[in-house]
């Protein structure tokens, strides 16, 4: 299954570059939900950050050949 699909087929370095951004915002969201004791949402937040970067994963694997 191709997942650079979209815009990021037409501008792969600019989507990688924002699912980069959203892996960071996320990694720092799941640090403050940690700190005040929110496991759950911080499974959950951490679950999203992995996906963001095995999605960007794919796109540069995808469209850098």
């Amino acid at each position: 299954m191709n997942m650079a699909m979209g815009f990021g087929r037409r501008h792969p370095r600019s989507a990688i570059l924002i699912r980069v951004l959203v892996t960071v915002w996320l990694f720092a969201l799941t640090g403050i939900l940690l700190a005040y004791g929110y496991w759950g949402w911080a499974l959950l937040t951490l679950a999203g950050a992995v996906a963001n970067i095995v999605l960007a994963y794919r796109i540069f694997r995808a469209t850098m050949r």
